[in-house]
């Protein structure tokens, strides 16, 4: 038997693909088909079957009944985040970074919609660290004194896997939602936030480097504690105040002032040095960049001094980069449900299950939310419940 196949309108098939910055070739990929079946869709030759629909749904982060729309929405309300970011690279945004912001927005939807219908969730209670009347030194030992950083042991500081895993289950404990994103690049994307009342979610680019997700993690808490969402790399000189706050923010909570300044004079710190300044920053789980910009902000280093190093920043990025793909050689590979815990984060994942449990979910849409078929849901589960959690 011929499968059935659905008069879709060829423009909605167009509307969708483009409002998800999709080519279409990526949009076969993803679908399973080949380039020209998009073609053939979008201009009415072929029409495509409820798989391939389900399929493009899914590609497009629509849903499916989108698809069967007569015509596309003409003042459809688009999501977007206040875009701090370069010059160079604001405003643009790949199809794979806009495919994590919309993910991202529709899980803080999906515990919305939980916690209308249950009453709770499987959050804690949102404690958020307000931050909107304090300058920037003041409010970066707001975020020492909220996350309890003077419990952490030295050995802490120097493992920044360890630190990141930490720091992570601190801020979920405070009501937050803590994510990771795939595929995306970190010249493109460091971190974004979103703010909200329930569950404000942080978004970390899970290619970066440990410790450059420990500061991306306290940079968009920063902003969430100013009530505020976006779109972030590290900010740079010509970058807009909040952002230049949030990163003195996160500085100042990682590096305090005074033992920071006194460690770089009492080792004669040449900002110039790249490897003066990994010796500084590991002191203080901080990267080297991340350690010349305090270093700046503190009138010990220029901004001419930043930019005679952007070149190895990059180059110890790739360095570490090829490192962690040597160590892997002859093991394991990460195992897929730790991968996916750490992107939808524990806290979302059991929200999703006691949903389903509780007759709030159906399977299809449970197994939806959380990017897995539903036989596997139970490998999910287990992962949850492990201890082991991938930085």
């Amino acid at each position: 038997m011929k499968p059935r196949r659905f008069a879709v309108s060829p423009d909605v098939l167009i509307w969708a693909r483009q409002s998800a910055r999709l080519s279409s070739a990526e949009a076969a990929r993803r679908i399973g088909v080949q380039e020209d079946r998009i073609g053939q869709w979008e201009l009415g030759q072929v029409e495509p079957t409820i798989n391939q629909l389900r399929h493009a749904a899914e590609a497009y982060n629509r849903p499916l009944a989108a698809l069967f729309l007569p015509a596309p929405l003409q003042e459809e309300a688009v999501f977007d985040l206040p875009d701090f970011r370069r010059p160079e690279t604001e405003g643009e945004e790949s199809a794979p970074l806009r495919r994590a912001i919309l993910r991202a927005k529709g899980q803080q939807e999906a515990l919305q919609d939980i916690q209308d219908e249950l009453g709770d969730v499987a959050l804690p209670p949102l404690r958020t660290i307000d931050i909107a009347r304090l300058e920037a030194e003041d409010a970066g030992q707001q975020l020492r004194d909220e996350l309890g950083f003077i419990d952490f042991s030295q050995r802490l500081w120097s493992q920044p896997e360890e630190l990141l895993r930490e720091l992570v289950r601190r801020v979920e404990d405070r009501g937050y939602l803590v994510i990771q994103v795939q595929r995306v690049s970190v010249s493109e994307m460091r971190g974004f936030s979103i703010a909200a009342e329930l569950a404000p979610l942080i978004a970390i680019n899970g290619a970066d480097w440990p410790r450059g997700k420990v500061f991306t993690l306290l940079h968009e808490l920063a902003h969430l504690g100013l009530r505020h969402s976006g779109l972030c790399d590290l900010s740079r000189q010509s970058s807009v105040a909040e952002e230049r706050f949030c990163d003195q923010v996160a500085a100042a909570a990682l590096m305090p002032r005074r033992s920071f300044r006194s460690v770089a004079e009492r080792l004669t710190i040449d900002p110039t040095s790249y490897n003066d300044l990994r010796v500084l920053s590991d002191r203080f789980g901080a990267s080297a960049e991340a350690g010349l910009i305090r270093m700046i902000h503190l009138g010990l280093a220029t901004w001419d001094d930043y930019s005679s190093l952007r070149g190895e920043f990059r180059s110890a990025y790739d360095r570490h980069k090829q490192d962690e793909k040597d160590a892997r050689v002859g093991r394991d590979a990460p195992i897929y449900y730790q991968l996916k815990v750490r992107d939808l984060g524990r806290p979302f994942i059991a929200s999703m299950i006691r949903a389903h449990n509780e007759g709030a979910l159906s399977s299809r849409d449970t197994a939806r939310l959380l990017d897995v078929s539903y036989d596997k849901i139970p490998k999910l589960i287990e992962r949850v419940a492990s201890a082991e959690v991938l930085a």
